[in-house]
């Protein structure tokens, strides 16, 4: 496969669980997502799917991969309606991958290990439901490393040479989909919603705009030295970090979107800011 056949990345936000039934400009920019990659052909069109979550760290550093044949919903969340326990979304895993993920990260020195028992979590088929409603090719989920006593640059650091690894997967046919989201502060959100509430609109929190701006500063970054130092030193060092993300979890999908994507252009792919979140989106090698 030539470099202009190697299929793109994706770091795409998801928001909760009710994404999933509710109408809103993210949920139109999924479904517009779908449709691109539905239109890849040839060389370009996916033969599988690996996705990382925010809402899955493996256990003690070490990285998990679903290797089951079937993906089994995971209900990560409570206090939702009733419908939404109820969802399905019956996609297959796949094996294959799954064992080749085991490989290359074995080879790289990552501790990884096969998962068989947890589910598919809501920050894969709660987007996935919106992007490919009926989905014809496997997708396999694996899981970032648990590193919250580390310091914030290794744990950067880190992620983007899981990344790097990865990477290699989509001269293979993988189509790379890293589930976080931009700005992720739920601690704040009910202060925001009854602010808003007073207001009469939508109040953003004032830290997100500017923590997001320094993530468009890292995607579109003119070289790949460029973009992993500013999201290594520059994210570590911004004033805005843990207002935007108390916890990492889902911030560092974006670190492993940024270590597959290589030194490949970086685009803006879509923007919204609601309450103490952001729902930015980001492709990186992506055909013009």
């Amino acid at each position: 496969m030539t470099a202009a056949d190697r299929l793109p990345v994706y770091f795409i936000s998801h928001a909760g669980p009710n994404q999933a039934v509710e109408k809103s400009a993210t949920a139109d920019f999924f479904e517009g997502l779908g449709k691109k990659w539905e239109s890849f052909s040839g060389p370009n069109k996916p033969t599988s799917i690996l996705v990382l979550s925010g809402h899955w760290e493996g256990e003690r550093g070490v990285v998990k991969v679903r290797t089951s044949e079937k993906n089994e919903l995971y209900y990560d969340f409570y206090g939702f309606p009733d419908e939404l326990y109820k969802m399905k979304y019956p996609s297959k895993g796949s094996p294959k991958l799954a064992g080749r993920v085991l490989e290359i990260l074995g080879k790289a020195g990552i501790p990884a290990e096969a998962e068989t028992k947890r589910g598919v979590d809501h920050g894969v088929w709660v987007p996935f439901l919106r992007i490919l409603p009926t989905p014809q090719i496997p997708i396999v989920q694996m899981s970032l490393a648990d590193m919250r006593h580390q310091p914030d640059e290794e744990v950067f650091e880190y992620h983007i040479r899981l990344g790097k690894v990865l990477g290699q997967l989509r001269d293979e046919g993988v189509l790379i989909v890293a589930s976080g989201t931009a700005v992720h502060n739920l601690r704040d959100i009910g202060a925001y919603m009854r602010t808003s509430q007073g207001a009469g609109k939508m109040q953003v929190a004032p830290y997100v705009a500017p923590f997001d701006g320094l993530l468009d500063q890292i995607a579109l970054a003119k070289t790949e030295e460029e973009r992993e130092r500013a999201a290594v030193k520059d994210m570590a060092g911004s004033k805005y970090l843990r207002s935007a993300h108390p916890s990492l979890d889902h911030l560092l999908p974006f670190h492993v979107a940024i270590g597959a994507a290589g030194g490949d252009e970086g685009k803006v792919l879509h923007k919204a800011f609601m309450l103490s979140m952001s729902m930015s989106a980001y492709s990186f090698g992506e055909a013009a």
